[in-house]
């Protein structure tokens, strides 16, 4: 029997966002450990970026097999009927992003757009909007594993419903690896607030955690989390497994160095994060220890979201020291990383202390400081500890501002990175330890040599 695995997720290339790359780089690299990846995935991408070249960097041993996805919304439906292609990036690509924030929308529109989300979450997305994909994705699953005998299902959430698409194939026989990402149904970002809904994310998440056959999360702190909520009390089930940098991906060196210092945050500013790090930011860069130093912040990703900071930036004095820059490929983002004074992570002092930041590994990879505004304890904090890679702002305004000023007027030195742990966040590392749970979970069913 060969050694193959179904990796099935929504989120695969060519999109392009942080849910996609944990799979992604898993059916990468799995042909180099001698097993055969086949990725299921929705044939419609409604809400995101792509990038092509992620599908064009994957060799012919990786082969893609798409289920029929329609959202369930006017959008989804209209599209299926044969309407025009209203997916986030066909109108990127029409109309293009100029990171503007959005006009205020009248009563009227706002309250119709309220009413129509207030029956999707309710009706239309129980347990989530893949609810519909589920069908078409087990026909397609089954087929496959008939086919190639494939002995093995990996499967990435959220969504909820690749726990039970897991959860089906597993019955009818094939070994089950369920990956959490998050602990999906302790967030109250990805978990619904109305109770019904909620009780069917809370059941299929438990589902997952108590009878696949090995869970494995890409943060330590989620397996506490759904230890405590779902009872798993056997700790072997149980791999963390950090998401890893694809090492085939870092560029040379830039030819021509920026002009100026900058530092890296990479991703969606979340409303959560709040104003505290711009606000601290903006403090340090006019203390007289950098106020000729040129220093500036890249924010990196889409700008339809990032573009709601402008006003703020105004109001705080940061145009001109503050870049938006749109959602770039990875080899992009990887060059600008190589060339910045830190990365940055602002999630505040209380949110998701749970949460291993997708981009913060990236950082810890290609060993460069990370200048943090996290909670103490946090998985965050104690990642960058270990790796020695941490500039924490703790304390009040004043006290975060002077660590800031410090740091970036190179006063204060960080030690030598950790090289063992900063290896640890390799993608070759993140697959030779998927590849050690696989081969434990159906080493039964493995050929001997």
């Amino acid at each position: 029997m060969n050694r193959s695995v179904l990796i099935i997720t929504p989120y695969f290339a060519p999109q392009s966002h942080a849910a996609v790359f944990r799979a992604y780089k898993l059916a990468k690299y799995l042909p180099r450990y001698g097993w055969k990846p086949y990725v299921l995935t929705v044939d419609r991408n409604y809400l995101y970026n792509e990038d092509p070249t992620l599908l064009e960097d994957l060799s012919s041993e990786v082969e893609v097999f798409t289920a029929r996805y329609i959202e369930p919304s006017i959008r989804g439906i209209r599209m299926a009927l044969g309407g025009r292609n209203r997916t986030f990036y066909a109108l990127k690509a029409e109309n293009g992003h100029k990171g503007e924030p959005a006009e205020r929308p009248s009563r009227i529109a706002n309250a119709v757009h309220m009413c129509y989300e207030y029956l999707s979450d309710r009706w239309l997305r129980t347990p989530d909007a893949y609810w519909t994909w589920r069908r078409p994705a087990l026909a397609v699953a089954r087929r496959l594993i008939r086919q190639h005998d494939i002995p093995l299902v990996f499967t990435s959430a959220d969504p909820y419903t690749s726990h039970l698409i897991g959860l089906d194939l597993q019955r009818d026989g094939c070994r089950w690896v369920s990956d959490l990402r998050d602990p999906h149904a302790y967030n109250a970002h990805t978990a619904s607030p109305y109770y019904p809904v909620y009780a069917r994310q809370l059941a299929a998440e438990r589902a997952a955690v108590r009878s696949a056959d090995a869970v494995t999360v890409a943060a330590e702190a989620i397996a506490m989390i759904v230890t405590d909520m779902h009872g798993q009390y056997c700790s072997d089930r149980l791999h963390f497994i950090p998401t890893g940098l694809d090492e085939e991906l870092i560029p040379e060196p830039a030819p021509n160095p920026s002009p100026y210092p900058y530092l890296v945050f990479s991703g969606e500013y979340l409303d959560a994060y709040g104003a505290d790090f711009l606000e601290i930011f903006s403090h340090a860069i006019r203390n007289p220890a950098l106020q000729n130093s040129g220093h500036k912040l890249l924010i990196i990703g889409r700008l339809d979201v990032n573009g709601r900071l402008q006003p703020v930036l105004r109001d705080l004095g940061l145009t001109g020291k503050v870049e938006l820059i749109d959602h770039m490929p990875q080899r992009e983002l990887y060059r600008l990383l190589l060339g910045a004074a830190a990365g940055v992570i602002l999630s505040t002092r209380l949110f998701q202390w749970w949460c291993l930041y997708a981009k913060m590994v990236d950082y810890i990879a290609l060993r460069k400081p990370v200048v943090a505004l996290v909670p103490d304890p946090s998985e965050a904090r104690t990642r960058l500890t270990k790796a020695r890679l941490g500039v924490f702002l703790d304390g009040d305004r004043e006290a975060a501002t002077n660590k800031l000023v410090s740091f970036l007027s190179g006063q204060v030195k960080l030690p030598e990175p950790d090289e063992a742990e900063c290896r640890r966040y390799l993608a070759s590392s993140q697959v030779s330890a998927f590849v050690k749970v696989f081969e434990n979970v159906v080493g039964d069913r493995l050929p001997t040599t």
